[in-house]
């Protein structure tokens, strides 16, 4: 799936720089505000025309970060897509189908 998301211009960026599966909590959530904050300066150097934000903990931060630096518009999702892991594997792939076909690039003939 990563390969197929890269060939039609998209590519996968972590909101923390280090793991944080085996973190406490509490310290999940201080990494990942903390990368939710570098977050922009590491989009600006992609420049990526569309955005995507992965799994409900990681939504609100990102998203936030992203649109104080005026990176808003380039977000495709409204609300969390969900982790692939854990059974979500399906509603992942249909979310992520959606959002990407629906804000495809039109050809111009």
């Amino acid at each position: 799936m990563l390969k197929r998301f890269r060939s039609i211009g998209f590519f996968l960026i972590d909101t923390c720089e280090l793991p944080v599966d085996r973190l406490q909590p509490r310290q999940r959530r201080i990494s990942t505000i903390q990368g939710a904050s570098t977050l922009p300066h590491r989009v600006r150097e992609l420049d990526p025309t569309r955005i995507l934000i992965v799994k409900k903990t990681v939504f609100k931060p990102a998203r936030q970060s992203l649109i104080e630096a005026g990176l808003g518009d380039r977000i495709l999702n409204t609300k969390p897509l969900p982790f692939p892991s854990h059974g979500n594997q399906r509603k992942f792939r249909t979310m992520i189908r959606r959002l990407v076909n629906k804000n495809r690039p039109r050809k111009v003939d």
